[in-house]
């Protein structure tokens, strides 16, 4: 009878967002031949071909696609039920910044199972913008912070990508105003840049409305018809909805969130990141 190794298929999650058996072998201490081998096990253990070649990367199969889920969910349950049975193997306090949306969206289902899952560690967590969390952590203030970003910034490991969306409140039809009214994420915010861009590209007229870095007072701004915005789908709650005709018409790119560490080793920061990537890619995987 076949079975699932839950280390073949956690060396199948690392090349699934590496896209590169040597940085999938990088990121879980194996060589290059062994993943290659694990991978063609892997293969015929499930009787299809799970990667393919566009260029220099190695990208999923559409049945690679169908085993995604399914691994991600094996692994996290294997961790689980060790964590169970085994004594905690790390401990120690550390410090992290997070920007007020991610942080309102995924913290506290993160923080409360990492707790259950490493109680020798304390995480104090701070929120703010991504500028100030960045000079926050220069000046030492943190264990590493969780920043907006953009693919190949330096020191800055890309966790997720999401599209933005074009966001308003239910009931409300702002974005046939003219001039439009932008509630817009503060200063310096990647998000507000790329609105602007999009609205500036298609000759929309724009009147700056309200501008917050806080993720509640933006959604109770949304909600009451005060302005839109724009997010990934997550951040839609009850109340709000994805403007699907602005978004045919001023099409936004897509977000991007990363991790910036201090330097040096610290086994309970890295027990966190892990922890609360595994987190993002499930999340994404059931959006």
């Amino acid at each position: 009878m076949y079975s699932l190794d839950p280390d073949f298929l956690r060396t199948f999650l690392a090349i699934s967002e590496t896209g590169s058996f040597g940085a999938a072998g990088e990121k879980v201490n194996k060589t290059q031949s062994t993943v290659s081998a694990q991978m063609k096990r892997l293969e015929e253990i499930v009787g299809v071909n799970l990667f393919e070649k566009e260029g220099r990367r190695n990208i999923l199969t559409v049945e690679g696609h169908k085993l995604l889920e399914y691994a991600a969910s094996m692994v996290r349950l294997n961790d689980e039920a060790l964590h169970a049975f085994r004594p905690p193997e790390v401990t120690g306090n550390i410090k992290v910044g997070a920007i007020d949306e991610y942080a309102q969206a995924f913290f506290p289902e993160v923080l409360d199972s990492f707790t259950k899952a490493q109680p020798g560690v304390l995480v104090s967590v701070t929120t703010s913008t991504s500028t100030i969390l960045k000079a926050g952590l220069a000046a030492g203030e943190f264990d590493a912070v969780f920043v907006s970003c953009h693919s190949g910034d330096a020191d800055i490991e890309l966790l997720r990508i999401d599209q933005l969306h074009w966001i308003g409140g239910e009931g409300h039809n702002l974005h046939y105003n003219d001039p439009l009214p932008l509630a817009a994420w503060s200063e310096g915010c990647s998000w507000r840049e790329m609105a602007q861009a999009a609205l500036a590209k298609h000759g929309r007229s724009v009147r700056l409305a309200f501008s917050t870095s806080n993720a509640a007072l933006m959604t109770t701004t949304l909600k009451r018809g005060l302005g839109v915005t724009v997010a990934p789908r997550w951040f839609v709650s009850e109340g709000l909805r994805v403007i699907e005709e602005l978004d045919a018409k001023c099409p936004l790119g897509r977000a991007e969130i990363g991790v910036k560490r201090k330097p040096g080793t610290n086994p309970a920061r890295e027990a966190f990141i892990a922890h609360l990537q595994q987190h993002l890619r499930l999340s994404a995987l059931a959006a």
